[in-house]
């Protein structure tokens, strides 16, 4: 009864909260009064998905398509399966895929048993997977054949008492499989035993389980781990729910309703152990009806064909990806089914933004480029640009409905004024449960404003007088020069418009006398000269940059480094 009492008063207050909250902002002026979250699992969403579209395409995977229906059935066979092998509400099972429709099976059969998903990615050293198994205390593993090697070297210093392996080619049709195996085919020997097992093997188990294998769990259950970027120190595991991400879903539906039709077709090749891939990529597609085409692996090269033959509707992907379409030859009307294209992972310049939008209209597209912004402690994604202001500069969108960001000056560590520059902090219903096993490291990362807690995100930004949030500079990478606040954004921005300059990255490299230089490390055109460069580039920073702004060193490289998922590698940059 005091429960009950306790429940029906935060809820009252939250609401109350909120409609605080949406009284600041203008874009929501069409939602409904009180937007009704679905307070079940994952797994309980996309069952509401396959009930209503029970024979629409879910995934589709080298041309084979599986009907909603029909991966609901898979789904319920993986989760039999594994609670026929002992895995109960609340054990950790980690899944180290790429995008395969056995890694969507098995994540939501987690999430219908009750269970935690501790997502790995299978590039990952021997030693780093041997630290997330340790870390979540896995009792169970799947893993793709190619991780299969480094996986058997640790799992024994582990508590995995079952490990399924998985070929990307089981899911493909007869010739696309046998293709693939003469062109790419492995022979790793996996060695089988009570303990390893294959995916076919690991399903026949859910013969020996006759109940149903559904478990209920609350909306703020544990539900997923995945590990921050850990480009400082040690990545941390970040725990977060099932609401997280079906807030997202929804919050999604509201501000850019135009993408999320049912039956569009998502191209998803976005990892799935990453926030962005695994909330927008994954789960906001199948929350929403539409077919996901997954890519396991993706080239760049093959763009065009996956946008022609998969008809693809809505691109998402990171700045990378776009600046290669730019360099495909498209035909002129060949992009008209593109009804949406959606970056994030990092910042595209303004330069960048406009070549999209032009290439898009050129080749018969309406679409024009949408941020959208997040981190892993947030689910991937909470602020998206509504298309009526995804044209300003820098603007990465307003806030999910029900979510907030402010902005906190940096030097008085009290909320800013519209429009002033500071830490962005947001807090909503997208937000992490905690950190997993380090509650020093959570602590440190929420800050209390007004009595309200916030996620410190370590990016820096303002908000305008609508609402909408800009991005300016991540924390960490900001240079200080002679006391002076130098956004790396702004640099690159006004280096990207030589007409030599391919690609750039901007640096702080230490100076005794200043604190910090700035430098830039460049990527040039093919046949550009460095002279010329240099010399256009030095005319362009006199226009563009304050004096206390224009880079002190240039760098010619002949490709930036990046991380795995793509992104530019700082890091690399500053230890050359």
């Amino acid at each position: 009864m005091l429960e009950f009492l306790y429940n029906k008063l935060h809820s009252g207050m939250r609401r109350l909260d909120i409609a605080l909250e949406r009284s600041k902002y203008g874009y929501i002026e069409k939602l409904p009064k009180e937007v009704k979250y679905f307070e079940g699992s994952m797994y309980e969403a996309i069952l509401r998905s396959a009930k209503r579209y029970p024979n629409s395409t879910a995934l589709e995977y080298f041309r084979m398509e599986i009907s909603y229906k029909e991966m609901i059935k898979k789904i319920n066979k993986a989760a039999c399966a594994m609670k026929a092998i002992g895995v109960e509400k609340g054990d950790r099972v980690t899944i180290c895929m790429p995008n395969t429709p056995e890694a969507v099976y098995m994540f939501y059969a987690v999430n219908e048993i009750g269970a935690v998903a501790n997502m790995v990615h299978p590039l990952s050293s021997e030693k780093e997977i041997e630290d997330y198994l340790i870390q979540s205390k896995s009792k169970v593993m799947l893993c793709i054949d190619i991780a299969y090697p480094r996986v058997e070297n640790i799992i024994k210093n582990t508590d995995v008492e079952h490990l399924i392996v998985v070929s990307p080619t089981r899911s493909m049709d007869f010739l696309v499989r046998a293709i693939f195996k003469l062109t790419k085919g492995r022979k790793n020997h996996i060695k089988r035993s009570q303990q390893v097992m294959t995916w076919d093997r690991f399903l026949l188990k859910s013969l020996k389980y006759t109940d149903d294998p559904h478990v209920h769990m609350k909306p703020n259950d544990p539900a997923v781990i995945l590990y921050s970027g850990g480009t400082t120190g040690k990545p941390k595991g970040v725990v977060l729910t099932s609401m997280n991400f079906n807030a997202q879903a929804l919050g999604a539906k509201y501000l850019v309703s135009e993408l999320l039709k049912p039956r569009y077709s998502m191209l998803c090749f976005l990892p799935n152990f990453h926030a962005f891939g695994m909330g927008v990529c994954m789960h906001i597609p199948l929350y929403c009806g539409m077919r996901m085409v997954l890519i396991p692996q993706f080239n760049a090269k093959k763009l065009r064909s996956y946008i022609k033959n998969y008809r693809i509707n809505v691109l998402v992907g990171v700045p990378t990806v776009f600046e290669y379409m730019l360099k495909i030859k498209f035909g002129p009307r060949e992009l008209k089914r593109v009804k949406g294209v959606v970056s994030g992972g990092d910042i595209v310049s303004e330069a960048l933004k406009n070549d999209i939008n032009k290439f898009l209209k050129d080749h018969g597209s309406k679409a024009i480029i949408q941020n959208g912004y997040g981190l892993t402690e947030a689910a991937g994604g909470m602020i998206f640009s509504a298309k009526k202001i995804a044209g300003r500069p820098n603007t990465i969108g307003f806030p999910l409905p029900d979510s907030e960001a402010l902005i906190l000056d940096l030097k008085t560590k009290k909320p800013a004024k519209t429009g002033k520059d500071g830490e962005i902090l947001v807090r909503g219903l997208t937000i992490m449960k905690e950190y997993l096993n380090n509650p020093k490291e959570t602590e440190k990362t929420f800050t209390k404003v007004n009595g309200k807690k916030y996620l410190r995100t370590g990016d820096i930004g303002y908000i305008d007088e609508e609402g909408a949030v800009y991005f300016k500079a991540r924390l960490k990478r900001m240079i200080i020069s002679n006391g002076y606040n130098i956004y790396p954004s702004n640099v690159e921005e006004a280096t990207l418009k030589s007409e030599y300059v391919d690609a750039c990255a901007c640096i702080g490299v230490p100076d005794k006398l200043r604190g910090e230089l700035v430098k830039v490390f460049l990527v040039l055109k093919p046949e550009a000269s460095e002279h010329a460069a240099k010399k256009d580039l030095n005319k362009l920073y006199k226009k563009y940059l304050a004096k206390y702004e224009i880079p002190r060193e240039l760098e010619v490289i002949d490709t930036l480094p990046k991380t795995k998922l793509g992104k530019v590698d700082f890091v690399a940059l500053k230890n050359r």
